[in-house]
């Protein structure tokens, strides 16, 4: 049984796919407490809030692997690509600098495609170089894995001590549709109103729901206060538009049909989690690359 920390735990994407496959998830780490509470009622296990900017070495439990999804601010076009100088990169810094101590021979990071022409890249690169890692960079999209939905995200996998890694190879599939995800009934909070339609929509990416050819574009964490590039809406009628609801995202996310959130959130709160999760089958795929795991 391979032991592993879940960094930036989130809603608990690692968590979903280490099920499937001989991981045992030792701790999980996230400072939101909505994130937590959803994790914990899918998963079983409550995540140490944490401030990662500080934690020391002796706080993280030793472990065969880590799992990371670090903020992607720093690294996005929406968060004007600051780099290390960004004071949300803190995290990855202090995590990579304990790198040194801890040592698992497998780790594995996700991060928006923009994190490959960062400094906080050369530093990865140059901490696990330095560490006799062997690094692996991918960029993944749901896409990849038979889905409508442009997602493109940046994966690192990296390995030491025996254990290898080989990227499995992708088979081509055909893409499922939207329409298998889009729920009949939904909230009618998710509906946007006249005034914000009439405004916004030239600029919003719009599919009929019986599109088959339909692709859905990123969802962010800002997708209920923001309208522009914060992901897919879904035509009612020709005068009105709703937002995915949390539960066709997380679905389209890869997630189990029985994960929920908790009863007591609000859908802007639900949403922005569902946001801000990772692809479940991209951390699957990337688990079974892995000598150790397969």
């Amino acid at each position: 049984m391979i032991k592993a920390l879940e960094l930036f735990s989130g809603i608990g994407a690692f968590a979903e796919a280490a099920a499937k496959r001989h991981i045992e998830v030792l701790a999980a780490f996230d400072q939101d407490p909505r994130a937590n509470a959803t994790y914990e009622l899918n998963h079983g296990m409550t995540p140490r809030s944490r401030n990662l900017d500080t934690i020391a070495p002796s706080e993280l439990p030793q472990a065969d692997m880590w799992w990371m999804s670090p903020p992607c601010q720093p690294y996005s076009v929406r968060g004007n690509q600051k780099g290390l100088e960004d004071p949300r990169a803190r995290s990855l810094v202090n995590l990579f600098d304990h790198l040194r101590q801890h040592r698992p021979k497998l780790l594995m990071l996700e991060n928006v495609a923009g994190f490959k022409d960062s400094d906080a890249h050369r530093l990865v690169e140059r901490t696990l170089g330095e560490l006799a890692y062997q690094s692996h960079f991918l960029e993944l999209s749901p896409t990849d894995f038979g889905l409508k939905m442009r997602r493109p995200r940046l994966y690192l996998v990296a390995t030491t001590d025996g254990v290898t890694f080989e990227p499995p190879v992708l088979q081509k599939v055909e893409g499922k549709c939207l329409t298998s995800f889009i729920k009949e009934t939904y909230d009618t909070e998710l509906i946007v109103s006249q005034k914000d339609f009439e405004r916004y929509a030239p600029s919003l990416h719009i599919i009929n729901p019986c599109d088959q050819d339909a692709y859905a574009i990123c969802f962010t964490s800002g997708y209920w206060k923001s309208f522009k590039s914060s992901g897919t809406f879904i035509a009612v009628d020709e005068q009105q538009i709703r937002r995915f609801s949390p539960e066709e995202i997380v679905a389209l996310m890869g997630f189990s049909s029985d994960f929920s959130f908790p009863e007591e959130l609000s859908i802007q709160a639900k949403l922005k989690l569902a946001g801000n999760t990772v692809d479940v089958r991209a951390i699957d795929y990337l688990l079974s690359g892995v000598s150790i795991l397969r």
